[in-house]
């Protein structure tokens, strides 16, 4: 079935490498479930979605469900597959295309369903695409659908993931599950675990292999040594093991390398006037609070507050600011300091909340680290500011890397108001999709 299988990826304009057959030739085994876990951008979602197709019109009472940790993300591997089917005339004849299924006249389906859980206790489908198992908080949707191979025989369930955070993780449990299967073999950076009812198929660079070897757990041709590089020089080295080596990574490491905050030191004035952007990070009463702001240049200027005062004296400080500098926008962390914003809001000032999730201080975290490491920011060796960059750790995510405390007393108020303040100069103060109050100040 491959064979045909290949034939019909020609069809739709897909050349299969070898590295593809072999996971092609394991997809359509009769085993109930399959694992693939490779590194990011090895084409992973586009080949499972020419299979979703070729499935799904071979199959005249198929029933094809992309799911993932979100909507949005199982919605990749579906519009792909909608993308093949459009761009082939034969294909898209056979079918009906939507936006949100593919239906054959036999009322075939290929469709996304949601994260949610409990919803997705009544499907009764022959392929399940399960994207991205690492970025799932728990084994509730993997559980469910699980589940429903029972009314089929000839059900399958199709995982594909990049490396996840901890052998507890609902992706780490399912690995440890496959490596103890009885058929397990390995050759440089491939794994193949087989039994009677689970297969994984997994490319990881060993934890013992230099990074500089990354090239060789990626098999796509297209992911080259110098694309890997550029990753590398990019974004934090916990990531780079994630999602382009696909080793397992601990929960926290320091976060930024050796000598890279010492590096941005810097002798500066910030003019009286000048345009700043504000972050502010109030903490709890036994915690530190702090205002810093950045000019457009990324010139550091920071304050730090202790006690339970400090929320005060955050707010004084920043209408100071307000008097002394071109305060464009305040970014702000709403738990403690929401009303002292809507007093700021009231003076004229521009306020921004950012909540502390994971989906804004992955990106802001990354943004952080990359201005640090390139050199492009400036600080003036704070002892405060130091230490709260030295008490950071980068903590692993479902979305990613974040900064985070190194333990529960340590203190890092001011380096996520640093982050905070730099969301504000990367964005120049634009509308943001999250709230946004207020005018800009006069």
């Amino acid at each position: 079935m491959t064979r045909d299988f290949a034939r019909f990826c020609r069809l739709i304009g897909l050349n299969l490498q070898t590295w593809q057959r072999d996971i092609v030739d394991e997809a359509l085994a009769p085993r109930r479930e399959l694992v693939v876990l490779i590194p990011r951008g090895n084409g992973k979602t586009t080949l499972m979605a020419a299979l979703g197709l070729f499935q799904l019109l071979r199959d005249p009472h198929a029933a094809i469900v992309c799911a993932a940790a979100s909507r949005e993300q199982a919605g990749h591997l579906f519009d792909k597959a909608r993308g093949f089917a459009l761009a082939n005339t034969e294909v898209r004849a056979r079918l009906t295309i939507t936006r949100r299924d593919l239906r054959t006249v036999s009322d075939g389906r290929l469709l996304v369903v949601s994260a949610d859980a409990e919803k997705q206790l009544g499907w009764d489908p022959s392929l399940i695409f399960l994207d991205e198992l690492c970025a799932h908080r728990d084994a509730d949707l993997y559980t469910n659908l699980r589940t429903s191979l029972v009314k089929r025989p000839d059900a399958k369930l199709i995982t594909i993931s990049t490396a996840g955070v901890g052998a507890d993780s609902p992706l780490g449990q399912l690995r440890q599950r496959a490596l103890a299967l009885p058929e397990v073999y390995r050759e440089g950076t491939f794994t193949r675990a087989a039994g009677t009812g689970l297969a994984m198929l997994e490319w990881a660079l060993p934890d013992e292999w230099d990074l500089e070897r990354a090239h060789e757990a990626n098999p796509a041709t297209w992911v080259t040594p110098e694309r890997l590089e550029e990753q590398r020089e990019a974004v934090h080295e916990s990531a780079f093991r994630r999602f382009h080596a696909n080793q397992w990574t601990a929960a926290e490491s320091y976060w930024l390398p050796p000598g890279a905050w010492q590096a941005c030191v810097a002798d500066y004035t910030i003019d009286p006037g000048e345009p700043v952007w504000v972050g502010v990070d109030v903490g709890g009463s036994r915690a530190a609070s702090a205002v810093v702001w950045l000019t457009e240049d990324l010139r550091v200027g920071c304050e730090v507050f202790q006690g339970t005062e400090a929320v005060l004296a955050v707010q004084e400080r920043v209408r100071r600011l307000a008097e002394e500098q071109d305060v464009r926008a305040v970014y702000f962390d709403p738990w403690r300091f929401q009303q002292a914003a809507l007093e700021l809001e009231q003076g004229r000032l521009t306020v921004v909340e950012f909540p502390q999730s994971h989906s804004r201080m992955v990106p802001a975290s990354e943004r952080l680290y990359a201005a640090i490491v390139e050199g492009r920011l400036q600080h003036p060796n704070d002892p405060d500011l130091n230490r709260h960059v030295a008490a950071a750790v980068a903590k692993d995510t479902p979305r990613g890397w974040r900064l985070d405390k190194s333990n529960r007393n340590a203190q890092i108020d001011a380096v996520v108001a640093l982050a905070m303040a730099l969301e504000g100069v990367t964005s120049m103060a634009e509308p943001s999709v999250y709230e946004t109050r207020g005018v800009l100040a006069v």
